[in-house]
């Protein structure tokens, strides 16, 4: 007893020294952080000179090479054999797309005007797309979901048409916290699953009606793709598509398309809604062409790692999307779609969580990497590349923490989860936010489907926990209200248009440079304790082992 109890004597000190010295190594990290930092890399990504960021463009060889420049500053390692990039094979289809579409209903003529009515693109390398006549289905949702019990393609064959589809989840539009997951938006109300679905159901095209609610953004941001490039990863199967025409029609053209057919679009909209809804035939027929052309080139991701001391095959991983909108339609006399909160502040937040990791002077356990990829307001191609053909162990990532869409408002009081409930993420997560005086919520718009629009989606198909979250929808003096009107404004008016612009004398980065200093903690406490999260069984990402 005598000799344990001595043992335990030597050991106290030791263990109090090592806990000492810890916490100064947090401190000096907590230290690293600086407004000034924060706001210098947002103002370069972006800058007018880089021309909104769009890959293939100038503008993406100015970030790329920033990002790089500011990785070795960092004293970041390479992750692709001795270099930060990862070349990602792409291709950028421009459809030219018909000024009218026209419709036959009743042997009567209806048409759809492009940017007023609809908007159209081909995603396939055929240089020629002729569609003659094509009957219109509408078929609901589009989904087919077998775990919801859900089939709207059960009973008609769409195969060679083109279907006609809502935006978001049944449960949206009832209320039903039962039917899919509520006013929660699920993977099947992207629009990006519809068209998936209707490749599958090998229908010639896929019209979206939008809804600004429902698609959660308005008719700028979705109608805004004729005529303009569309990227893709360069695959085989992009010259061999079914589905050869993607597309929206506005709300008003919904309804005026629904009337000249004898439908009346509401009550259609109300029976899609219910379980025992059947497609149906539009008793129209719609012909267009529309003239491909493409290019072949290489976008980049750009990452760079501090390897871990003692398990530097597990990874953490922060990730944050360099690419934006380019050069596109003016907009109040703006052209460049400068992406300030989209993504540039995220960089920037990554970036300082880079430098507090070097500044604590200590290698984490295990390896930590930044990871910045391309395209991802295309579809979040290069995110599914990298994690497609990984530097690392995907199998050994313990966790991605990604960051998007940034509001330069101060303090806030909370962290929102985008997709909370999904893993054990969210409980240390909680744990670190209590620290800082700070409380975790849900999304304020779920429905908006933000869990399935950025980065952590490829990593959460692969099996690696992830977490998007951040200060969000209680700012400190504003509150919630106010808070929730600014957002509203901000979808309105700023996203994914030139308005998103980084303003010093305006813009309030204390919020952001709190995040950064929860966010490092967060992942110090990942990469150097024994922690595994895992998956909660309501999470759709959730397997049996």
């Amino acid at each position: 007893m005598f000799i344990k109890i001595l043992t335990m004597k030597r050991l106290i000190p030791i263990i109090l020294v090592s806990l000492t010295a810890c916490q100064s190594n947090i401190d000096k990290a907590l230290k690293s952080v600086s407004n000034d930092d924060l706001a210098k890399d947002i103002a370069t990504i972006s800058a007018d000179s880089m021309l909104g960021r769009a890959p293939f463009t100038i503008g993406e060889e100015r970030a790329v090479a920033y990002l790089e420049k500011r990785m070795a500053e960092l004293g970041l390692e390479p992750v692709f054999e001795n270099s930060y990039i990862q070349n990602v094979p792409m291709v950028s289809i421009i459809s030219k797309v018909p000024d009218v579409i026209n419709l036959s209903i009743s042997n009567n003529p209806f048409e759809l005007k492009a940017n007023d009515d609809y908007c159209a693109w081909s995603p396939t390398t055929s240089p020629s797309i002729k569609i003659n006549k094509a009957d219109l289905i509408f078929a609901g949702f589009g989904i087919n979901a077998p775990e919801y019990d859900w089939n709207d393609f059960n009973g008609i064959d769409v195969k060679g048409k083109i279907i006609v589809v809502l935006v978001n989840d049944p449960g949206f539009y009832t209320g039903d916290t039962a039917l899919f997951k509520g006013n929660t938006m699920t993977y099947y109300g992207r629009w990006r699953y519809k068209f998936e679905e209707a490749e599958r159901q090998g229908a010639i095209g896929c019209l979206i009606v939008h809804e600004d609610a429902p698609a959660g953004y308005p008719w700028d941001v979705a109608g805004s793709k004729n005529n303009t490039p569309q990227l893709y990863l360069d695959t085989p199967d992009l010259e061999n598509k079914q589905c050869l025409v993607n597309g929206w029609i506005t709300h008003n053209a919904a309804i005026n398309l629904f009337k000249s057919c004898g439908l009346d679009y509401e009550a259609s909209k109300r029976q899609a809604t219910q379980r025992d809804f059947q497609s149906f035939s539009m008793s129209a027929m719609l012909s267009m062409n529309i003239e491909n052309s493409h290019t072949k080139s290489v976008s980049k991701n750009v990452a760079g790692i501090i390897k871990g001391s003692e398990k530097p095959d597990e990874v953490i991983v922060y990730s944050a999307h360099w690419d934006h909108l380019g050069v596109g339609r003016v907009v109040n006399g703006d052209s460049i779609y400068n992406g300030a909160s989209d993504n540039a502040a995220a960089i920037a937040w990554m970036f300082s969580i880079a430098k507090a990791f070097k500044s604590t002077g200590v290698a984490p356990k295990r390896s930590v990497l930044f990871f910045s990829p391309t395209a991802e307001e295309s579809g979040l191609y290069g995110s599914a590349y990298f994690v497609a053909n990984p530097p690392i162990n995907i199998n050994k990532t313990i966790a991605c923490i990604n960051n998007d869409v940034i509001l330069f408002l101060g303090k806030f009081k909370d962290v929102t989860v985008t997709g909370l409930g999904h893993s054990s993420l969210d409980e240390l997560l909680a744990e670190e936010a209590t620290k800082f005086g700070r409380y975790i919520a849900p999304d304020p718009n779920p429905e908006n489907g933000m869990f399935f629009r950025s980065d952590q989606l490829p990593f959460l198909k692969a099996g690696v926990p992830s977490i998007f979250a951040k200060g969000y929808s209680h700012q400190e003096e504003l509150g919630k209200g106010k808070t929730q009107e600014l957002i509203n404004s901000y979808w309105k008016n700023i996203y994914h248009k030139p308005q998103d612009e980084f303003v010093p004398e305006r813009d309030n980065l204390d919020g952001l440079a709190e995040d950064v200093k929860l966010f490092f903690c967060f992942g110090n406490r990942l990469a150097n304790e024994d922690i595994y999260p895992t998956w909660k069984k309501n999470s759709e990402f959730y397997k049996e082992k």
